[in-house]
């Protein structure tokens, strides 16, 4: 599991300019099997990226990949069945299929239009997506090994919390944002006194000339 994600130097993910093709050029070198993202960032790119409503296709659903095709999946966490227009997502030529992962307590109607688009849902979890069963499904029935995460802060902190972040890849820019809302890296639960976080070892340092730089780390098992 590989959480990249572009920070300020106070470890924000507001208030400053992220040079989106510079990010994403790095994105590239991970090579996942799957990329994961939280439902919240993925009903905003459908309303401010996508220029879209958020509400439910119309129309022919798009044809699968075919076999061989080396793109990752796209995995929305979406437990409560919030993404409604996929057609943003399944138009970029980035991904060669789509999954939904969902709570048992998302209603049927939902499920059934997702799969007339060509989106598997996956029932992961009662009430909640539970992160670790989806993550052995995902291995298990789709062949998923890596995934790398491209969301915000809550979903970086449900997986840390669950102990599933291998890696950390932090492109800092060179901006200071500041404020009191709880738009950080990995958004979480505090811990409880005395207890741990997760150790990590340095992998990289590698600085650019716009002044932004890649910290890479390992999780210490």
């Amino acid at each position: 599991m590989i959480c990249y994600l572009s920070v300020s130097l106070d470890g924000r993910l507001d208030g400053f300019e992220v040079d989106l093709e510079h990010y994403y050029r790095i994105a590239a070198r991970f090579k996942e099997d799957a990329t994961l993202v939280g439902s919240e960032t993925s009903v905003v790119a459908i309303e401010k990226y996508g220029g879209v409503e958020n509400t439910y296709d119309e129309g022919p659903a798009p044809a699968r990949a075919a076999p061989g095709d080396e793109r990752p999946l796209l995995v929305v966490v979406d437990g409560r069945g919030r993404v409604r227009r996929w057609s943003v997502s399944q138009e970029a030529p980035y991904w060669r299929g789509w999954i939904a992962l969902l709570a048992d307590s998302v209603p049927g109607a939902h499920r059934t239009y997702l799969a007339s688009r060509n989106v598997d849902p996956l029932i992961v979890g009662t009430d909640r997506v539970d992160l670790a069963l989806a993550l052995g499904r995902l291995h298990r029935e789709y062949g998923v090994r890596r995934i790398r995460v491209d969301s915000g802060g809550r979903l970086n902190g449900a997986l840390l919390r669950a102990g599933l972040v291998d890696e950390v890849h932090l492109l800092v820019c060179p901006w200071l944002a500041g404020g009191s809302s709880p738009r950080s890296s990995f958004v979480a639960d505090d811990l409880a006194p005395g207890a741990p976080g997760t150790p990590l070892e340095r992998v990289a340092v590698e600085p650019f000339d716009d002044g932004t730089v890649l910290l890479s780390y390992r999780a210490v098992r």
